[in-house]
């Protein structure tokens, strides 16, 4: 008798599968760009623990944090837990976990946007380091952005071409 495939493993079928399973790894990539890089960016000197940030601004650093990595956790378990025989994960599931990560990569471009209204700004001096001259999260967001978009696209319609 024939061993049931791990909920995680990579499919086994056709062409199709395979375009579903690299959107999912494209998600996959988008995902771990806004959920874990912001931790091991963002709770350092350049952030958390710059020495001329205020106590509450370092608070609300750490729950955003908190809460991406929260997120992210929910959008991997959503694009690779599978409950289906043919073991794709729902559809529903993944347009959930591509909406959890459109909705928290527009909260970033709304406050980029913004930024003049309330004083902000995309970097500090002693900060991230820029990125070919560009703001390295305006690169890195919109790197992940342009991941998760592709990877939907080709987790949802499965066969491109």
């Amino acid at each position: 008798m024939p061993q049931p495939a791990s909920r995680f493993d990579a499919p086994k079928g056709g062409l199709s599968d395979g375009w579903a399973w690299l959107g999912r790894c494209l998600m996959s990539i988008a995902t771990l760009m806004y959920g874990a890089v912001p931790v091991l960016v963002d709770l350092t000197e350049t952030h958390v623990f710059h020495p001329d940030w205020p106590a509450h601004a370092r608070f609300h650093m750490v729950w955003l944090v908190a809460q991406l990595a929260g997120t992210a956790g929910l959008a991997l378990f959503l694009i690779w837990s599978r409950s289906e025989p043919e073991g794709q994960a729902p559809v529903w599931r993944l347009r959930l976990a591509g909406g959890l990560g459109f909705i928290t990569l527009s909260g970033f471009y709304g406050s980029a946007v913004t930024a003049r209204l309330y004083g902000g700004a995309l970097a500090d001096a002693g900060g991230v380091p820029s990125l070919w001259g560009l703001d390295a999260n305006l690169v890195s967001f919109s790197v992940a952005l342009g991941l998760l978009l592709a990877g939907l696209w080709l987790a949802h319609h499965r066969d491109p071409w």
